[in-house]
């Protein structure tokens, strides 16, 4: 597809694959900290290598996205050193920090599902092909991140006193808060650039997450003052707290 010069004005599809493109590559981007900052919690030396791995797969796959983000004229430069914690536009499912171990787990399975789910309707695409290739090359390396949290859990149902299915319920709320409402205008789906809106990728990430864990029936997350824009309600950005500890911050080592 053609780049788009910082000057033109885009068209209402491309404002909102831009701004949608901006929030799968942000949350890649925050889950790679929640992954930097947790390593050292490791529960082996696996742990350690598999946490590594993960981290550097999102921190890439996030950069690759911001490339494609070129298309519209972003910049690197833009999205890796101007932004604020009112510009990152993650999922508020990464908002809060991991409680412990279990929810840890739990919330990585929310949140690499909910992700691959959203780019998984991108494979197809006939208006995009650069991007149909990008999302099934990121989604063939995320099968492990998923297999990980996957394994983990298991692990953790082992022990009785286990919560991991408690942490899943509430984080899962959360998850929710990535989609809105069903039933709303969606423009990315309805201009060609996804195969599936998001009422139905809501509910192939319920179907997916059903394999894994017990989905309540008609669980909803809270959609008050939702925003397509930054797939979220309520303000804009992460806390500042969290962007302090995920935010790139010696540019004389940054890659070119």
């Amino acid at each position: 597809m053609a780049v788009i010069n910082s000057t033109e004005r885009l068209s209402e599809a491309d404002q909102f694959l831009r701004d949608e493109l901006y929030c799968i590559a942000d949350a890649k981007l925050v889950l790679a900290g929640w992954y930097m900052m947790v390593l050292q919690n490791g529960r082996s030396i696996a742990d350690f290598t598999s946490i590594c791995a993960m981290m550097q797969g999102q921190y890439g796959h996030a950069r690759a996205l911001y490339q494609h983000l070129g298309r519209f004229g972003v910049t690197l430069d833009e999205v890796e050193w101007t932004r604020g914690a009112k510009d990152i536009r993650s999922p508020k499912l990464l908002d809060r920090p991991p409680q412990s171990w279990s929810d840890f787990v739990a919330t990585i399975f929310m949140a690499e599902q909910a992700i691959s789910t959203q780019l998984s309707a991108y494979r197809t695409s006939l208006a995009d092909r650069t991007l149909a290739r990008l999302a099934d090359k990121i989604l063939k390396e995320s099968r492990f991140h998923l297999s990980y949290s996957v394994g983990w859990i298991k692990a953790l149902r082992k022990d009785p006193a286990s919560i991991v299915d408690e942490d899943a319920r509430r984080r899962l709320v959360e998850a929710l808060d990535w989609w809105g409402e069903p039933d709303q205008p969606d423009i990315v789906f309805s201009s060609g650039y996804r195969d599936a809106s998001d009422s139905d990728l809501r509910e192939r990430f319920l179907k997916a997450v059903g394999e894994t864990f017990d989905v309540p029936d008609g669980i909803a997350g809270h959609a008050r003052s939702w925003q397509r824009s930054i797939r979220r309600n309520g303000a804009p950005g992460i806390p500042e707290n969290l962007f302090e500890k995920i935010r790139f911050k010696n540019r004389e080592l940054a890659m070119p």
